[in-house]
């Protein structure tokens, strides 16, 4: 008979992603191997190429955010205008625009400060990556 410990040491008792999804349906069991991936499934850089138009100035709110292609553009302050990869460092999930000062990623709760997009809690391993912007009178470009 298994202790706790030797269970879950023991992965003969571990289906295989075949196995699972002959089971349960293709539709089913997606859903439980993303929840069990154990590493960055990242999708990588933001999908809006350099030179693309993401926003204009007034879509985005002060202390807020907006995501364009894949760009979490905020203005953490009237004025002052960042991006980064609205993309989760953790396992891929994108973030949603800033409440509170805060972005956060819904699946895990990890937290990021728009400021700078450091992250300040959660299994995040690291903040958000910052994409080069350029901003010309209302227009917000990708750099």
């Amino acid at each position: 008979m298994y202790d706790g410990q030797e269970f879950l040491r023991d992965k003969r008792w571990c289906l295989s992603r075949r196995a699972l999804l002959a089971g349960a349906g293709a539709v089913g069991a997606a859903g439980l191997l993303s929840a069990c991936g154990g590493g960055d499934s990242s999708a990588g850089p933001a999908a809006a190429a350099p030179g693309t138009v993401l926003a204009q100035t007034g879509d985005v709110p002060v202390g807020g955010g907006t995501v364009v292609d894949g760009v979490l553009i905020v203005q953490p302050e009237g004025g002052t205008f960042r991006a980064y990869d609205a993309t989760c460092p953790h396992q891929g999930v994108r973030v949603g625009a800033p409440r509170d000062g805060v972005i956060t990623c819904p699946a895990h709760n990890s937290t990021f400060a728009v400021a700078d997009g450091a992250r300040l809690g959660g299994p995040a391993p690291k903040g958000l990556t910052e994409i080069p912007i350029t901003v010309d009178g209302t227009t917000i470009t990708r750099a």
